[in-house]
């Protein structure tokens, strides 16, 4: 079958239109079953491509096949120690717990995104069917034969805006007032630093304009980007009342509970199999491991800068720097 026929049975789900089965007109298939795939499905990989369309990048557009279902990804390997600038997956899945704080899902600002742990063999071959110019992933830890990758489900139905935000579209249309508002606190909390064309897309859909951040790897502690940063500020005249509402009752503790270990990996059989977290191993570190366990998570003093810039927030709204949209 060719890769457009294949993508026509992810189109057409159980003999209905996509805009009936999927989420939204971003998703071909809902939010839950897309999370599970990336997290622990069987995956066939059909097709792969630099995820920009240029040789020598370090990310790549995947189209793969779990099941019935047929999906893209993008596919991001880790580095030695997936703790270097600009490709820290902990950074990655921590953008996508933070939304959750305070947002819906239909209003999400990041698409679903997971961490697996694959054999370095099963990497490299992925990677190679890009072309001759990549360059071969490396273990992760040097010990052991295997490397973490970061998934993200590429998103349907967008594009690149032109401008963002779109001034015209913002005097005049409350609802997409109201998702811009959510992706720039979004972007404030976790401290996005990278303004590259390229990490934020725009929805098509004109009844749902959302905003998109798929790219949230310069964030949090991370060092500036050379692109500019300019959404890790607030930008906006006013907020959602209903984001803020939900902002007020995050406390610290919370933030230590749901960010401090974001996922954990354990050697069963051979294989780094994720599971459910155990005690932090260092919460003074991102990256832990032992002889049979890895912890991706945030640091505390990176926790504590989150909770401090959600804070921060909120006395500005309370003191009339910023407005509410009811």
């Amino acid at each position: 079958m060719r890769l457009r026929d294949l993508l026509r049975v992810a189109v057409v789900v159980a003999g209905v239109p996509a805009a009936v089965a999927a989420q939204d007109a971003n998703f071909l298939l809902p939010v839950a079953e897309i999370h599970s795939i990336l997290r622990e499905g069987e995956i066939e990989v059909i097709d792969v491509q630099p995820s920009r369309g240029l040789p020598g990048e370090r990310t790549y557009r995947v189209t793969l096949q779990s099941g019935d279902r047929v999906l893209q990804i993008k596919y991001a390997p880790a580095g030695e120690g997936a703790d270097e600038f600009n490709n820290r997956p902990r950074y990655e899945l921590a953008a996508y717990a933070v939304q959750d704080l305070f947002l819906d899902e239909r209003e999400w600002v990041v698409p679903p995104t997971a961490i697996r742990a694959f054999p370095l063999d099963v990497v490299r071959a992925t990677v190679a069917r890009a072309g001759d110019s990549t360059v071969p992933p490396e273990p992760t830890f040097g010990d052991w034969r295997m490397t973490l990758v970061a998934l993200q489900y590429w998103l349907f139905n967008v594009d690149l805006p032109e401008d963002l935000p779109d001034r015209d579209l913002l005097a005049e249309d409350e609802v997409y007032e109201r998702l811009l508002g959510n992706f720039n606190l979004f972007t404030y909390i976790i401290r996005h630093s990278d303004s590259n064309r390229g990490n934020f897309v725009q929805s098509l859909d004109p009844a749902w304009p959302r905003v998109f951040s798929v790219d949230n790897g310069v964030a949090f502690a991370s060092e500036e980007s050379d692109r500019g940063t300019r959404w890790r500020d607030l930008r906006l005249d006013r907020y959602p009342v209903s984001a803020i509402d939900r902002l007020r009752g995050v406390t610290l503790e919370e933030l230590q509970a749901r960010l401090g270990v974001l996922v954990q990996f354990e050697i069963r059989e051979g294989n780094f199999t994720e599971v459910e977290p155990t005690e932090n191993l260092d919460p003074g570190r991102g990256v832990r491991r032992d002889a049979e366990r890895i912890q991706l998570g945030l640091t505390d003093s990176e926790i504590r800068a989150v909770h401090r810039r959600i804070v921060r927030l909120l006395e500005w709204v309370d003191d009339g720097r910023y407005g509410l949209i009811p």
